[in-house]
């Protein structure tokens, strides 16, 4: 892309301003008597377990009020590219893709080369991969090339990691194994599909398909800058990006007589937007709406959505979420659990609608959030 400094900007996870927190946070002394801790109201070890990253940016933890605030971040990129097979590029070796790798981008991206290369075979054609890295070693990369002669085409899988992020290694070898899964040509044997593999991506039009997990969505790469009059079977990029990248918990808890309502439901939503800072970064809840206020057994729950504003150096970033809160009332003090999901529209000013589908908001839910609050009623 021609803007260094937009693609570090998005590519870093667009909320650039959240550095990773290199210890978690300390709990706070109140003066007079030692107030709960995290864990008596987080499962923190069972929340990371479906996701090693969560980490605690804000806490005031009093008896009778207090607030907590986590947040889980990663990022990464699948690209699978494709370009008509040349005299230039049809003989392909480890040193094709080194410089492959130093080159696709142009210069905009200063890549490193980390020295690990090798081959492996993607639907029976021989390929070479090589790694690197750029951005001080924020953002690693794998490029994984081979040639399909049956349809005169050069594979590149373009394989990223926000290590600044603390995105799991493991998501680049997961992108390895979703490449292993390429079809690139019509009549190939069906590929051996791993486990957690459950969504199949499948274009008659651009004649390739592979599997990603059900989280993740893969789009056309619509480049006028590499497209101006648009993709072809013989020329074109796909791009796979997560829908779950940025997650959010707030907890707020406090004092409360009377019974709960729609009113005290939204006096919590308000509660969630005061402004708080984290490492120099100002964030707040804005321009909140939630809807389908709903009681069943004493607990009201809420869904919709609210933007996220974070400032610092002079510098900001709004993002969309999809969230639902949680209100319910144990021994005269009332609890509220928000729990969101981000809503990525645009990708590099592309139209990228990269919105949690309704089973992926469920999944983070039912199977992420619930189970680890220790203090929420068991029948929610």
């Amino acid at each position: 892309m021609k803007k260094l400094s937009l693609f570090l900007f998005l590519l870093f996870g667009f909320l650039i301003f959240l550095r990773p927190a290199s210890s978690e946070l300390r709990l706070q002394q109140e003066s007079k008597s030692s107030p709960p801790g995290i864990g008596d109201f987080i499962n923190l070890s069972g929340l990371r377990q479906e996701g090693p990253d969560w980490r605690v940016i804000f806490q005031e933890l009093g008896a009778d009020k207090g607030h907590l605030r986590l947040s889980q971040s990663k990022w990464l990129m699948y690209f699978l590219h494709w370009r008509p097979l040349t005299e230039a590029n049809k003989t392909i070796s480890i040193a094709y893709v080194r410089n492959h790798l130093l080159n696709f981008w142009g210069q905009a991206m200063n890549f490193k080369l980390m020295d690990i290369d090798g081959e492996m075979e993607i639907c029976g054609h021989k390929a070479y991969f090589t790694e690197g890295s750029f951005g001080n070693g924020a953002v690693y990369t794998r490029f994984i090339v081979w040639n399909c002669p049956e349809t005169n085409r050069q594979f590149t899988a373009d394989c990223n990691i926000n290590l600044q992020r603390k995105t799991p290694r493991e998501l680049l070898d997961l992108q390895r194994t979703i490449t292993q899964t390429v079809c690139c040509q019509k009549d190939a044997p069906s590929p051996e599909v791993p486990a957690g593999l459950s969504q199949r991506y499948h274009s008659d039009k651009w004649n390739v398909s592979f599997f990603i997990p059900f989280s993740w969505l893969t789009t056309d790469f619509v480049s006028k800058e590499w497209f101006p009059l648009g993709m072809t079977a013989l020329s074109g990029s796909l791009w796979t990006l997560l829908t779950d990248s940025l997650k959010r918990l707030e907890l707020v808890w406090e004092s409360h007589q009377g019974a709960l309502s729609v009113d005290v439901f939204k006096h919590f939503m308000e509660e969630c937007t005061a402004p708080f800072t984290f490492e120099n970064v100002t964030s707040q809840i804005a321009n909140w709406d939630m809807n389908s206020f709903q009681e069943r057994s004493g607990i009201w729950t809420g869904e919709g959505t609210y933007e996220y504003h974070q400032k610092a150096q002079n510098q900001e970033a709004v993002s969309s979420f999809r969230c639902k809160g949680f209100l319910w009332k144990d021994n005269g003090t009332a609890y509220f659990l928000l729990a969101s999901l981000i809503q990525v529209k645009e990708f590099w000013n592309i139209p990228n609608d990269l919105s949690p589908s309704d089973e992926t908001f469920d999944r983070f839910i039912k199977g992420q959030v619930l189970p680890n609050i220790k203090i929420i009623p068991r029948m929610v």
